[in-house]
């Protein structure tokens, strides 16, 4: 990978770490890294959701400068990526923020480090329906890097509301309904301002075809460790000797 790359301005990112050519992963290469690091390794998916949870809301507070007394809102999905999602809100509150969540179904369905997350969440007091329209960001947390076919039904209407507010977007990982290895819109799709892709970048993320659903890409160190990735052939060490919240220019 390049070494630290000096380019323009790009406030709000312009004190971060800057990358380019970075490593990237398919769908499938990222879920056996996540299983090496719970099963193999022993480090616990909540431990790695909390992570990526902390890295989203540090994002969201870079993306907007400060957070206190603003209103953020997520949208979110039953899986893995909803947790992300739910859980930068409880950080984000504690640290100012007016939060809220829109769930794409019945807060039982989610799946259960999403729904401890939503607990959480309620003990907190936080508004299970929250409305976007004087939002200052939302968090797309609906689909993650397994989906497999175009949004549908609660999911499909939800990106269809994010999109029509015109309010800045950050995506978790990858923006919801993009094919995670060729960045292919699968049907109706995020459009993001600011992703924020965790322990690697899904390969579909930095093809050209992209760039206008993806936004700015930030890559978030959430712990999976450099291991994980070499029976995979993917080289990762170095990537955050700079900082843990990493810009990539592609």
């Amino acid at each position: 990978m390049d070494e630290h790359v000096e380019i323009g301005p790009a406030q709000p990112f312009d004190d971060l770490p800057t990358l380019r050519d970075v490593p990237s992963a398919t769908a499938a290469q990222m879920a056996e890294a996540d299983r090496i690091a719970s099963e193999e390794l022993g480090i616990p998916l909540e431990w790695l959701m909390e992570n990526a949870s902390h890295q989203i809301a540090v994002a969201a507070r870079v993306f907007l400068g400060s957070v206190a007394n603003k209103r953020i809102v997520a949208f979110v999905g039953s899986g893995n990526n909803g947790g992300d999602a739910l859980g930068a809100l409880r950080h984000l509150s504690g640290w100012g923020a007016n939060v809220g969540a829109v769930l794409s179904g019945p807060s039982e369905r989610l799946r259960p480090l999403a729904r401890r997350q939503h607990d959480i969440l309620a003990r907190l007091g936080v508004p299970p329906d929250a409305a976007v329209d004087d939002a200052d960001l939302v968090i797309d947390g609906l689909l993650g890097y397994s989906v497999t076919g175009p949004p549908r039904d609660a999911v499909a209407d939800l990106i269809r509301a994010a999109n029509a507010s015109r309010l800045p977007i950050l995506a978790v990982d990858i923006p919801s309904g993009l094919h995670p290895d060729t960045g292919e819109p699968l049907g109706v799709t995020i459009r993001a301002a600011l992703t924020v892709t965790l322990a690697l970048p899904k390969r579909g993320l930095v093809a050209t075809r992209s760039r206008a659903l993806v936004g700015e890409l930030l890559l978030a160190d959430i712990g999976i460790p450099p291991q994980a990735f070499d029976r995979l052939t993917i080289e990762t060490r170095g990537l955050f000797e700079r900082g843990d919240l990493v810009r990539i220019i592609r």
